[in-house]
This record gives C-alpha cells, sequence and structure tokens, in this order.
C-alpha cells in the first residue's frame, strides 16, 4: 500500500446546531464550513477521500501539506461559534471505492476524536516532516495508548489558543505496554479515594461532594475527576478555575471544560494566586492506559 499522511478533520458545534435547528436547516450551516474544509485541503496538494455530516477524510503526500491545511482549518472563523478539530497521521492507505482504509486512517481518527476544538493532534511520525515554522507549532504531549494499538503513541499538539487549552498527559514515557489496572488514587486532608472504570468523584465546597473543600473560593460545585473507557478526566465547573499540575513540575489552567490526566500530580482549586495547600488534592493513576473512544 502507498504511503501518505492522513488527516481527519471534524466540525465542533454541529451537534447544537442539530439540536437547535431541524435537519435541513442546520445541513444548510454545515456545507459551506465543508466547502471551505475541502477547499483548504485541495489548496495543500490534499485529496479529500470523504466529506459528510461534519467531518472530512483526507490524505496529502507530505506531513507538512496535511499541517498547513489543519492548522488553516482550526484558524479559520467559523460561523454560529463552530470550529474544527483534527487528527494526522502519517502510514500506509488503501483508496477503494469511496473509501480511504488502513491502520495511518483509524490512528488519525482517534486523535481527531481526542483534540479539543481548535486543535490538531499530530502523531510522532509527521513531525520530522515538518518546516521549522511548524514545528514550533506543535508541543509534545506525551504517549497515548490509543485503542487497536499494541505500542504507545507519541502525540504532539497544536492550538490556536494558549497551553491552557491544549489537551495534556502527565506521564513518564513508556518503553513497554503497561497493564490496565484501571485504578487511580486521590488524596486530600489526610483521607484517601479510590475509583475504578466508570465511577468519579465530585470535588467542592457542598457538603453533599465526594471531595469537601471548605475554601472561600472554591465553588459549591468545583469539579468532578472520572475514569472513562480507561480514560482519566478532571472537568472543572467552577468559577475561578483550577491548576493541574504533573509530577515533572508542568501546569495547565482548566477552565470550564475537561481535560485527560495521566500518571500523578496535583488539582488546585482555584486560580494563580489563591490556591495552597488546603485546596490541593493527589491524584495517582496506577498503570493507566490512555485509549481513544470508538470512532
Amino acid at each position: 500500500m502507498p504511503l501518505a499522511c492522513v488527516l481527519i478533520s471534524d466540525i465542533t458545534g454541529s451537534t447544537q446546531i442539530y439540536e437547535r435547528e431541524d435537519n435541513e436547516t442546520a445541513l444548510g450551516y454545515m456545507l459551506p464550513v465543508l466547502e471551505r474544509m475541502r477547499e483548504l485541503i485541495s489548496s495543500n496538494d490534499g485529496i479529500c477521500v470523504k466529506s459528510k455530516g461534519d467531518d472530512t477524510i483526507s490524505f496529502f503526500p507530505t506531513s507538512e501539506n496535511a499541517f498547513n491545511a489543519a492548522w488553516a482549518m482550526i484558524n479559520e472563523e467559523w460561523h454560529l461559534g463552530m470550529s474544527v478539530h483534527a487528527g494526522i497521521y502519517f502510514g500506509e492507505v488503501l483508496r477503494q471505492d469511496a473509501g480511504l482504509y488502513g491502520s495511518a486512517v483509524n490512528t488519525a481518527a482517534r486523535l481527531a476524536s481526542l483534540a479539543k476544538p481548535s486543535e490538531v493532534l499530530v502523531g510522532a511520525n509527521c513531525i520530522d516532516g515538518l518546516s521549522d515554522d511548524n514545528r514550533a507549532r506543535v508541543l509534545p504531549i506525551g504517549d497515548l495508548h490509543l485503542k487497536g494499538k499494541e505500542e504507545p503513541t507519541q502525540v504532539f499538539a497544536a492550538s490556536v489558543h494558549s497551553m491552557a487549552a491544549t489537551t495534556m498527559v502527565f506521564a513518564k514515557r513508556q518503553i513497554e505496554r503497561p497493564s490496565r489496572t484501571e485504578l487511580v488514587e486521590l488524596t486530600y486532608g489526610g483521607q484517601s479515594w479510590r475509583i475504578n472504570e466508570g465511577e468519579k468523584l465530585t470535588i467542592g465546597r457542598s457538603s453533599d461532594c465526594d471531595i469537601v473543600v471548605d475554601c472561600a473560593w472554591v465553588s459549591r460545585r468545583h469539579g468532578e475527576i472520572s475514569i472513562r473507557q480507561w480514560q482519566l478526566e478532571y472537568a472543572d465547573h467552577s468559577s475561578a478555575g483550577s491548576i493541574v499540575k504533573g509530577a515533572d513540575g508542568g501546569e495547565m489552567s482548566v477552565h470550564r471544560r475537561s481535560t485527560m490526566l495521566n500518571g500523578a500530580g496535583t488539582i488546585m482549586l482555584g486560580a494563580h494566586g489563591m490556591v495552597d495547600d488546603s485546596c490541593t488534592i493527589g491524584f495517582v493513576a496506577h498503570d493507566m492506559s490512555i485509549l481513544a473512544a470508538n470512532t
């Protein structure tokens, strides 16, 4: 099979439009976006194999071409609050009838499903083919264990937002495939909690939260930590936000959105300048694997 760089790009915000409008009206809003995405693919020497619903599947001769198309998509000013998220991966592909097949297609789709709005996730095998300018736009986020792949996939991210909106994975690079214990331990105030696959814990000032943090700036329902499909996720619902810190010292702000975590670290409830040990929750993910949801 020939080698190519696969780009899967999805529209963010389309579901809300379909729920708000009838199908015909909603599709009318989608079509100009899909048409513009196809134009960006074509102008970067790509071939759009499929374009329906709210996504496009395309392939390019080089990773530089694919990244340029994706970068243009996530920087485009889309109407009605829509945005684009995407995944890029290089490998063997098979084009047959109206479809594109192969491991590279599956991996690109899983990266796209993990990307946040206005973000593109890029496999490490694409990085060497990028120009210096584009390499400066991507940041390593860690090794992800994607469903269906035996070895972890090193992934980079590029976003039009600050680091606060970039997918982050706090983990040491793994050489061997770890076992899946599906267990996370949290500690606060001398107490500890454990959650497994499918479970969650609420965090906040309210007495009915699982982990009660009695600080004035902490919201009644500040956040929630859960494991879903072997993904450790922290969701902030607060007015002040949270700061997540990894074992290596890396930090990111999380405000009214969700982010994936792995390894060990702390969740500090509140913004910089107000947080201290009295509102800091520790977490340890024991042999956690990150798997993409089915696409």
